[in-house]
């Protein structure tokens, strides 16, 4: 009876994964888009805490990039850092040729917060977000405006987040879990819209969305809610590449992957409403992803414990070879889907357990803080 109700549990567990892994074989695929025709002026705002060692790399990047600097403005915006970010900024900026404003916080607001600040003085009428310590490819924000001038429905594009080259054995698990995470949000935006944004790397028009929802949730989420909140798209761009390092530590990745988890489950519960609207977001794509946030984690484990309890009644030695067979698969192979997947679940889990605490304000994940 046991294994039972632990196979049926991880069928209804898995069963939105399913429907994903057909959209992403058989549905709608995106339409690739140019580069826009005429550069839009754009406000790009950057949060960063405690950055020093990653500044100057990141305002090279930045440099790099084929986007046309006098179409381009930054506003650099410090959350009381500890150390020396916001000078070293200050200095890199000034070489770098862009036009750009400092922004010092008085005291940690956090990210969103952040952002609604220095939205007050954009002057441009699309502002990509974006954070101090991720990478853009040269072309990123070509791909990235491209995709959001190609049509007047879409208000948001969020780019594709991937982790740095290295050989960490983080990296590889997080590298297995973008990849198949890319494609369920490039299916999403080719129907409808994706929710699921990067804050790495997000662009949207000021004249639809005009301030982000910095009570509850992650910046990315509120931003493409407001955007299907108005009645218009958020999608995804995969061209768009913006890379991150994965912190070597699974300790400082878990504090990392924890909070990212905690604050999508608080922007996804924090928009219910939205499930009265007539589209296929909210008839489809929003009912499932509720059900993958809230309900997979818990009846995952949920099953594996039946599971686990059926088999042990039968064959007591059965359930601890299993166990030793996933621990060295995934040992061997990190890079496997099931591994990532298993974390994945793992995050969401605990994250539902860490609702209710206050998680605004970030602590840095940096490469320095792993070294």
């Amino acid at each position: 009876m046991f294994l039972v109700i632990g196979i049926a549990l991880l069928i209804i567990a898995l069963s939105p994964y399913g429907v994903y892994l057909l959209g992403i074989s058989f549905g709608k695929k995106s339409t690739e888009t140019s580069f826009p025709d005429i550069y839009p002026q754009i406000t790009m705002i950057m949060s960063a805490f405690n950055e020093e060692s990653v500044v100057e790399a990141r305002v090279a990047n930045l440099m790099q990039c084929h986007y046309p600097k006098d179409a381009c403005e930054i506003i650099f915006i410090d959350d009381f850092s500890s150390d020396q970010t916001l000078p070293r900024a200050k200095a890199c900026l000034e070489k770098s040729g862009f036009e750009f404003t400092l922004i010092a916080n008085p005291e940690r607001l956090g990210t969103n917060r952040s952002y609604n600040h220095a939205m007050k003085r954009a002057r441009y009428p699309i502002i990509v977000t974006t954070d101090a310590d991720v990478f853009f490819e040269p072309d990123s924000l070509n791909y990235l405006t491209g995709r959001l001038m190609s049509d007047p429905a879409i208000a948001a594009v969020t780019g594709e987040l991937s982790p740095r080259k290295n050989e960490n054995n983080t990296t590889k698990l997080e590298g297995a879990y973008r990849s198949y995470y890319g494609r369920m949000c490039d299916w999403e935006s080719a129907v409808d819209s994706t929710y699921n944004f990067n804050g790495a790397l997000v662009a949207f028009r000021t004249d639809l969305i005009r301030r982000i929802d910095d009570k509850r949730g992650s910046d990315d989420a509120n931003t493409a809610f407001e955007a299907i909140r108005k009645g218009y798209r958020a999608v995804y761009e995969r061209r768009a590449m913006v890379f991150e390092d994965i912190p070597s530590s699974f300790s400082v990745q878990y504090r990392q992957k924890i909070r990212r988890a905690k604050r999508l489950i608080e922007a996804t519960l924090a928009n219910l409403d939205l499930l009265g609207m007539n589209r296929p977001f909210t008839r489809l794509f929003y009912p499932l992803r509720l059900f993958m946030c809230i309900c997979t984690p818990t009846l995952f484990f949920t099953s594996l414990l039946f599971i686990a309890a059926g088999l042990y009644s039968a064959y007591p030695l059965v359930p601890l070879v299993l166990a030793c067979l996933v621990v060295i698969v995934g040992i061997i192979w990190r890079e496997n889907l099931l591994n990532a997947f298993v974390v994945n679940q793992f995050y969401l889990f605990v994250g539902l357990l860490n609702m209710g605490k206050d998680t605004r304000i970030w602590d840095s994940t940096s490469k320095k803080e792993n070294s």
